[in-house]
């Protein structure tokens, strides 16, 4: 007991003390410069949290990384000891066909260019030519990466536009606004989206006076990371 009340007394005595001309709505929290610093509570609140929070985030951060990095680990290994050496040529692929695309969402009328966001895909692709193979995800219209490494990206459409019969100009608000296609990745760990490869072209007039058409084709090589979710946007989803 004597043991226990010199601690607690040494622990109280060690602690800084409290400003005796601390006002009311005023209070006294750790800094990061010094044991204690005390002022407006709503501004000292605000700065003590937001520092406990960005703290507790990034090691939720650091934690969620290495998780995902164990689970990879886990899942080539499991991987090896059931197919040995094939594994490595089951290379992560996946080849999907569009469909009928839902109403455009308010966030994106004013968007520069929107994703797509359905795609046949499950049971739907036994009808197409599409697959998804060897980890490779689909989530809400994107494409999810199971592992590193280098990946071949494409994306191929075809886009249509009405025209006015008696000009044969595009039937569009703003003809000097391109039509734009591209794939973009994003990844929740970054927390931000990036364009990977993308085509632009102008409007045409069209030959036929009804109606316009144009194909886009897109590919290249990409360094993707476990993870990166694959999107197709384009300017203009009507077409």
């Amino acid at each position: 007991v004597v043991v226990c009340l010199i601690t607690v007394l040494a622990l109280v005595w060690s602690m800084p003390d409290i400003p005796k001309t601390v006002k009311t709505g005023e209070i006294c929290l750790p800094s990061e410069i010094g044991p204690l610093k005390c002022g407006s509570t709503a501004d000292l609140l605000h700065d003590y949290l937001e520092r406990e929070i960005a703290t507790k985030y990034d090691e939720v951060k650091r934690q969620d990384h290495k998780k995902q990095e164990n689970h990879l680990k886990k899942v080539s290994a499991r991987l090896m000891n059931i197919y040995d050496k094939s594994f490595w040529e089951m290379k992560p692929a996946a080849k999907l066909t569009g469909k009928e695309q839902p109403d455009l969402r308010k966030t994106d009328s004013n968007a520069d260019m929107v994703p797509i966001r359905e795609w046949c895909n499950g049971r739907e692709l036994y009808d197409t030519k599409g697959f998804i193979r060897y980890g490779i995800r689909y989530r809400n219209g994107r494409l999810v990466v199971p592992v590193d490494g280098t990946y071949f990206i494409y994306s191929n459409l075809d886009f249509f536009e009405s025209c006015n019969p008696s000009s044969g100009l595009p039937d569009i608000k703003d003809i000097n606004k391109p039509i734009k296609h591209g794939i973009f990745k994003f990844n929740i760990l970054e927390g931000e989206e990036k364009e990977l490869v993308s085509n632009v072209q102008p409007h045409t007039i069209s030959t036929n006076r009804y109606y316009n058409s144009y194909s886009s084709y897109v590919s290249s090589l990409a360094e993707l990371k476990a993870g990166d979710e694959l999107s197709v946007k384009v300017s203009n989803i009507t077409y």
